[in-house]
């Protein structure tokens, strides 16, 4: 009796809610969609991350690039057309990330990924400085003083069998992420040696893909109950234990030595932030967890899915292997500039091309904090949430043509990608809330890939159009393809 008053008093409940937001019902009825179920609307469909990206792309096939359906009692705009996501990206009333995006705030602490306006705009005006020209000059060196050890590393796996390059590759990132951002190397740390580490990140980051499709996840009674708080709670605790270590040594050096380098440092600048007020203790530890984490986890994923593509397809690894041997002729270990980086006219290519096919972060989802009138006159009302599909954007025949399945690097050469809309390609969105690092991070990789084509050549029996992808937050491989590594001289 108790469960029928409750499931009546929702229904009552979700009845006058819905009535009382009747702009939610004109703004259904301007773009087609499933209707889904009374209540949850398409919510039960979007439980299993394994299915989400096929379950759009079933969307977009069946209406449109621009549909709306029902997540539970709110409307869900699911857009793959670049001018409704300028539309979005660009105003400012739809800043804030989806109300999906909550368990962020539990798993990392409140930064940059979750923060809301207009709190979120203060934190990036303050940080803005610590990816500045200069300061990415200043990471050179240790993009190539750990590049020279990458190589030791591949030259391990260059035996003639198939390997997987991605451990490997964390380990490398997650190096540079911590020198170039708390100023700290952390090779010597046990969680570093053994790969707990990086094992509670990926456990944590499959926790929070589960926990945003599953909305009473939040509640952490519920995960008690399904047997998910314990190990995503250790999880969660090592990372921030691990961050709060580093941000003790700096406060440490602080202390007994004035001279703090870079200001303009990552951590020198929170900490700079910190004394002044304007951050607490756990604006320093959010905010470092957030830029740490999102700096190696893309990086290395896209590396080796870069690396992956050219060789599954060695007719390109041999034009950006021709013009790499142009600017770096002698094998081995060389040092690569900043001006090296803006000749690599067709690794950029490549690279472009990778993050168009394998979005770093598939999909981004926000929300609109007051009325938006988009371009093609509809208004969409406070509360409307917005699921941004970039993995089928990039993917699309009608802005990339009938091969914009398959890897091809011409597909930015100028006469090709001129044409197309400004924002038919956001590997790290665009518009008022872009990845504060994404500089960073082409710089970084360009010269790893640089010196990787130089002294490798990569090939795999794994075939790419058996190639399966998640939305794990960023993108997964259901089956990771092995390489096989030769030297070249």
């Amino acid at each position: 009796m108790n469960l029928i008053l409750a499931i009546l008093c929702l229904v009552v409940l979700a009845t006058y809610y819905l009535w009382s937001r009747r702009d939610f019902y004109k703004f259904f009825a301007k773009f087609p969609g499933p209707l889904g179920y009374p209540l949850i609307g398409i919510a039960h469909k979007m439980r299993h991350k394994e299915d989400l990206l096929s379950l759009f792309g079933s969307y977009i096939k069946d209406y449109g690039t621009t549909l709306v359906t029902w997540l539970g009692p709110l409307p869900l705009l699911i857009v793959s057309d670049p001018q409704v996501t300028q539309d979005i990206l660009n105003s400012p009333h739809c800043v804030n990330k989806s109300l999906m995006y909550k368990i962020f705030d539990d798993a990392g602490g409140k930064g940059l990924l979750s923060l809301e306006d207009p709190v979120w705009t203060e934190h990036r005006k303050m940080l803005n400085p610590a990816f500045g020209h200069k300061v990415l000059l200043s990471f050179f060196p240790i993009f190539n003083d750990e590049t020279a050890i990458l190589l030791k590393e591949f030259d391990k796996m260059a035996d003639g069998r198939e390997t997987d390059i991605l451990p490997c590759l964390q380990h490398f990132t997650l190096s540079i992420a911590t020198q170039t951002t708390m100023g700290t190397c952390v090779k010597e740390e046990p969680s570093f040696k053994n790969s707990s580490l990086i094992a509670h990140v990926e456990w944590l980051q499959e926790c929070v893909a589960d926990f945003v499709l599953s909305p009473w996840f939040n509640f952490r009674i519920i995960r008690q109950l399904l047997g998910r708080e314990e190990h995503y709670f250790r999880s969660k605790t090592q990372i921030r234990s691990f961050i709060r270590k580093l941000v003790d040594k700096k406060l440490s050096r602080d202390i007994q030595d004035k001279t703090t380098g870079n200001k303009n440092f990552f951590l020198n600048l929170a900490v700079e932030h910190l004394k002044r007020g304007s951050f607490d203790r756990e604006n320093v530890e959010n905010e470092s967890i957030i830029i740490v984490l999102g700096a190696f986890e893309t990086s290395s994923k896209t590396l080796a899915n870069t690396l992956m593509l050219l060789a599954m397809f060695p007719e390109y690894q041999e034009k950006a292997f021709d013009e790499i041997l142009a600017l770096f002729p002698n094998a081995g270990d060389f040092s690569v500039s900043y001006e090296d980086t803006q000749q690599m006219v067709y690794m950029d290519l490549v690279l472009r091309e990778c993050m168009r096919l394998i979005a770093p972060v598939p999909v981004v989802v926000r929300q609109a904090s007051k009325d938006v009138r988009l371009s093609n006159g509809v208004c969409m009302p406070k509360g409307t949430q917005i699921l941004i599909d970039i993995f089928h954007m990039h993917r699309s025949k009608d802005i990339w043509g009938p091969e914009a399945d398959s890897f091809n690097p011409d597909h930015f050469l100028p006469h090709n990608f001129q044409e197309k809309h400004p924002y038919a390609y956001i590997p790290f969105t665009k518009g008022l809330r872009n990845c504060i690092g994404w500089r960073y991070g082409i710089l970084s990789m360009k010269v790893t890939l640089a010196k990787l084509v130089r002294n490798y050549k990569f090939s795999t029996s794994f075939n790419y159009k058996h190639l399966q992808f998640i939305d794990n937050i960023t993108i997964k491989l259901a089956t990771t393809p092995l390489l096989k590594l030769e030297r070249r001289i």
